[in-house]
């Protein structure tokens, strides 16, 4: 038996504060879009049952066209069942508030839930999948069947030990030796498994698709296979996001011209492994002359056409060598001194000021 354990889709999120207005609209559309790809994956391929550890919207009151969406997604895959756990972010439940929900969606609530997904009466096992949503009681010990292959879905970061009752932590202490054979999780944007105890593992799947450049990388699901004995299970990580995301360093320390600088963009973006078709940031670091500007407008005209989307990040800081200027009889000399002997600015105050100012002497453009 097949199972998709997917997790943090953070549909009809709101993306403007992270692209551009048509960038951000045409994303939202793909997120949405990779769960319809992901319903085709799993007819294709045979799998029962898909987990959804949490977050499957965005916020706690999605737009109806998308909740629609994933409804008539939900009733259209009749065959294949569907585990759906809320997170911290869909608090409240968004599916089928305004019309039945099908037999195919299985829910939970604050309390231990349990659901068989089903019989294998050839090996003799059953396999259960028990869940419980955050809240802010304290997270007690499921009661599970040991002769069974126990799946549990939760949502939260995981805590060695108990804690404070806290919507937002796992603590691995009221799982361990439980009986658990696989623990989905969600909340965690990247993926991530590790031994649980000595029968069981834990994984976070990650988000399916990268939103915003602090979730770059492989994003996708994890397949779980049932094995031959009681309680095997295979699992597989499955890239799956339409794009892929990139925030690219370029180390720009040691450039005199802007000449420098492009070439080093260049080069830099070339060895990368971002694709026209992925979404990419480039961030210029290190020290810069005051004498040296890259043009932002040129870097993005340049390159932005050779990627789906790309942004250029500056994080370089201004250098300026003052002792250069102390027996430089001309006007750039006196002024660097004049500005050195100021009280009252701090040295990124005054390395601004110099770079300003140096560069409006040499009648370049000061930013």
């Amino acid at each position: 038996m097949k199972i998709i354990h997917c997790s943090d889709l953070h549909l009809d999120a709101d993306l403007r504060t992270k692209y551009d207005a048509a960038s951000a609209t045409e994303r939202r559309a793909e997120l949405l879009d990779t769960f319809r790809r992901l319903c085709r994956y799993a007819r294709e391929k045979a799998v029962s049952a898909v987990l959804i550890c949490g977050d499957l919207f965005d916020t706690a009151s999605p737009s109806s066209s998308a909740v629609r969406t994933v409804e008539d997604l939900i009733i259209a895959n009749s065959d294949l069942l569907f585990f759906y756990l809320r997170g911290n972010h869909d608090e409240r439940p968004a599916l089928f508030r305004t019309r039945r929900g099908p037999e195919n969606l299985c829910l939970f609530g604050d309390d231990w839930t349990t659901w068989e997904l089903s019989e294998d009466r050839d090996q003799g096992r059953r396999i259960c999948i028990t869940g419980r949503e955050p809240s802010n009681a304290v997270l007690t010990s499921p009661e599970l069947d040991p002769s069974c292959i126990n799946i549990v879905m939760l949502h939260g970061q995981v805590r060695e030990g108990y804690t404070a009752p806290d919507p937002e932590s796992v603590p691995l202490s009221a799982l361990r030796g439980r009986g658990i054979d696989y623990l989905a999780l969600g909340h965690l944007h990247h993926y991530r498994s590790f031994a649980l105890d000595d029968r069981g593992i834990a994984a976070y799947c990650g988000c399916l698709e990268g939103r915003g450049f602090d979730e770059c990388g492989r994003c996708g699901f994890i397949l779980l296979e049932t094995g031959e004995s009681s309680h095997s299970l295979k699992t597989r990580f499955v890239p799956f996001a339409s794009r892929s995301l990139y925030s690219i360093p370029c180390p720009v320390t040691g450039c005199c011209s802007d000449t420098e600088v492009y070439e080093r963009i260049s080069g830099v973006l070339e060895a990368s492994s971002a694709s026209a078709e992925d979404l990419v940031r480039l961030e210029l670091t290190g020290e810069l002359e005051y004498s040296c500007s890259p043009d932002a407008a040129f870097i993005s005209k340049e390159w932005e056409g050779r990627y789906h989307y790309f942004e250029l990040k500056d994080s370089t800081e201004p250098v300026i060598h003052s002792e250069d200027f102390l027996c430089d009889a001309t006007l750039k000399g006196e002024f660097v001194r004049v500005v050195n002997a100021a009280d009252g600015l701090d040295s990124r105050e005054r390395t601004r000021i110099l770079r300003c100012g140096l560069r409006a002497l040499l009648g370049e453009s000061l930013f």
